[in-house]
């Protein structure tokens, strides 16, 4: 069982899963919840079951009877004031972005037409 503080564009998420972060399922129920582009950094589980207690009993019950991953805390506050720095492990970065399509011909005079002005008056003169 292996656990990680995930940073998204959302605020941090505290999770645990069966394998690994870098498992496709794991990063498949990411997904689902949103979270398709993260840098995920790996804490120690026995440091969390001493901080969560009975909520993180639960949590590994559950993933014993089912399913790649939890969300133990979703707190961005309470997740770093129960984990110091000291206790992250490496970065892991995903980015499952979609493929961007090729960049389209540039026109080869464009450099030399002259460009439009702005309509909109300056705020400095």
């Amino acid at each position: 069982m292996k656990s990680y503080v995930v940073f998204s564009s959302r605020e941090p998420v505290l999770v645990v899963t069966r394998k690994t972060i870098r498992n496709k399922a794991a990063q498949g129920q990411l997904d689902r919840i949103g979270i398709s582009k993260f840098i995920a950094r790996e804490v120690p589980v026995d440091h969390l079951r001493n901080r969560y207690g009975r909520q993180f009993d639960v949590i590994e019950e559950a993933l014993q009877h089912g399913g790649d991953l939890r969300v133990l805390d979703f707190s961005g506050r309470r997740i770093f004031e129960n984990l110091p720095f000291s206790t992250f492990g490496s970065a892991f970065r995903h980015d499952h972005s979609p493929v961007t399509p090729e960049p389209t011909r540039k026109d080869p005079h464009e450099s030399s037409r002259p460009r439009p002005r702005s309509v909109m008056p300056s705020l400095f003169g």
